[in-house]
């Protein structure tokens, strides 16, 4: 991690009709940096995901990335930025190899050959180098969400957004997925992890922000996110928790 701030979160404000999901939320990623956010359901975690990578449309505030505020086409910013859900949204009817290399191949313009060498070598760092050819319903929840792993580095993002990349899956097979996230963490992958893992998020984390009723509560380092936490609702989450 640096001190360079790759992307600003400044006031931002999401309704869905009458009811106000995100109240003004402010936030500064540093390259580099690992943050999880940690919240119970409904509190706004994932909606924050979305409106970060244009999914959901903001309804007041500002996104800036690189220094330069992102207005109402989010298409450059979503191949800078990658994004890993909860359900894999894997293609069915294409092999693996072809999820991975549709992105580059349509977005990008990568000659097939480039997009499947590339392909490849993601497949081999999520451990899956011996499933290109075969289909997503032949793979465990697991190795489904390491492929959409791969898929989203393909396009060789500077910053990786996960919403909830474990919560779908049996918990035998977390922990294959959570090695792959923290080996990214390790090669200095900027991450916003959505998580219920509080294991994973104080180990992996250079900050945890809890976010609470639409609103970052408290924010700080995994010690004192999870050792010496101020706010009461940040209390009773961990008490819950633990």
């Amino acid at each position: 991690m640096n001190d360079k701030v790759v992307l600003k979160i400044s006031n931002l404000h999401k309704y869905f009709g009458e009811l106000e999901v995100l109240k003004g939320v402010n936030l500064e990623v540093y390259e580099g940096e690992v943050i999880s956010i940690i919240g119970g359901s409904g509190s706004g975690k994932s909606t924050l995901l979305r409106c970060i990578n244009g999914l959901e449309r903001k309804n007041e505030g500002d996104i800036i990335y690189e220094g330069e505020a992102v207005k109402r086409d989010f298409t450059k910013l979503r191949e800078r930025i990658g994004m890993v859900f909860q359900h894999f949204y894997l293609f069915p009817h294409r092999k693996i190899i072809d999820n991975i290399t549709l992105g580059p191949r349509v977005v990008k313009r990568t000659e097939k050959e480039e997009a499947n060498q590339q392909a490849y070598k993601l497949l081999e760092k999520v451990g899956l180098a011996d499933k290109s050819d075969v289909y997503p319903a032949m793979l465990s929840g697991g190795q489904k969400q390491r492929v959409a792993i791969a898929r989203a580095l393909a396009m060789n993002p500077d910053i990786m957004l996960f919403d909830e990349p474990t919560s779908a899956l049996d918990p035998e097979l977390v922990g294959e997925v959570l090695l792959v996230i923290q080996q990214l963490a390790k090669e200095g992958m900027t991450m916003l992890i959505v998580t219920h893992e509080m294991g994973f998020a104080r180990e992996v984390s250079d900050r945890v922000i809890f976010v609470n009723n639409g609103q970052i509560a408290e924010m700080g380092t995994p010690e004192e996110i999870f050792e010496n936490p101020k706010d009461e609702d940040l209390k009773r989450f961990i008490q819950s928790i633990y």
